[in-house]
Formats: C-alpha cells, structure tokens, sequence
C-alpha cells in the first residue's frame, strides 16, 4: 500500500514538473515583446539645401545660400505588438511572424546643420533666421520622402531576423523561422 502511495506521489510530481516546464517555455517565448522598440538600423542621410533670391525685378542684388544638413534615421520593428497567434511552437522549432519595420526615428541634429555659402550682394540684406528656418524645412521634406529609397528598412528587417534567431536559440529552440507581415503598402497594393 505505501508503494503505491510512493509511486501515485511520483507520477504526480512529474507531472506537476513537466507542466510547469512547459507553461515556463511560454513565458519565455513572449518575453521578447518586453524589448518593445527594437531599433535594427541606423542611416544618416546628408542633403545639401541651395536657394537663390534673384526672382525679385525691383531688388537690386540677390542672395544665394547652400546650407548642408543630416538627419539620423533609425527602423526597426515593435515588438510589443507581437500577439499570441504570431508564435507556433513544434517541439524545437519555432515560427514567429513579426510586425513589419518601420522608421522609428527621425532626428536632424542641430549640430550637423552648417550654412556652407552664404552670397549677398548688391542692397540685398542677409537671410535671416526665420528664412533658414524655412530653408531647413524643405531639406527635411526632402530627405523624408527619399528615405523609402534607401534599403533602411530591408536592411532592419535582415538584423532583425538575426537577433530574433540569436534569441531563441539562447532559449534552446534549434529551428527558428522568421517571418514577417505584409508592410503597409503591401496591404494597400494587394488586390
């Protein structure tokens, strides 16, 4: 009688023990949305801004100008928006489907602004402040809308590819796949 009752508490505790592992690995596999932002890639991007000021007939003079100026772009993924239903787990192998990267920063650092030429002549006064200010604007713009040229964001969906595998293989996983959802004007163009 007191076998049994050794051998019931046995299977009991294995059980217990191998369930708990299991709920353990879980927990494990969502702690990557802890990271939140996972910023993957970083690019600076110059742009060298020109304006000539000539166009006005009854100003006797013009003015040009070249301000340089660099923006700071970082991409990445959100990985808080990771769901329940994005990660399969096959005994070793996992499958994860991670949001798609998007630019996470934007950043035109005042010190990597320079006004390189300045030309005025003629009764032409300087530019001022609040005209270089408007100048910089456009430079900005400019740089924005050429950033979906660049390969920032194939670039940060490779890295993150790689520190997603390098994670879970940290947790014992020996086949990781990665993959992505659609990025927004993949959703848009799809019939």
């Amino acid at each position: 009688m007191m076998k049994i009752f050794y051998i019931s508490l046995l299977l009991m505790l294995i059980f217990s023990c191998s369930k708990d592992v299991e709920n353990e690995a879980k927990i494990d596999v969502f702690e990557i949305r802890n990271v939140g932002l996972l910023s993957t890639s970083e690019y600076t991007i110059g742009k060298v801004i020109e304006l000539k000021d000539d166009s006005e007939w009854y100003k006797f003079g013009d003015r040009n100008i070249l301000i340089s100026c660099k923006a700071k772009i970082k991409a990445g993924i959100d990985l808080a928006k990771i769901e329940s239903n994005d990660i399969v787990i096959k005994r070793n192998s996992l499958t994860i489907t991670l949001p798609y990267p998007t630019i996470i920063s934007f950043d035109m650092d005042p010190n990597l602004i320079k006004t390189e030429m300045e030309d005025i002549n003629g009764f032409r006064k300087s530019f001022t402040q609040e005209e270089k200010n408007q100048i910089l604007a456009l430079g900005e713009k400019s740089i924005k809308e050429k950033i979906l040229e660049t390969s920032i964001l194939s670039s940060a969906k490779q890295n993150a590819e790689i520190f997603i595998q390098n994670f879970y293989k940290e947790l014992g996983y020996k086949e990781i796949h990665v993959e992505f959802k659609k990025s927004f004007t993949e959703e848009i163009s799809a019939p």
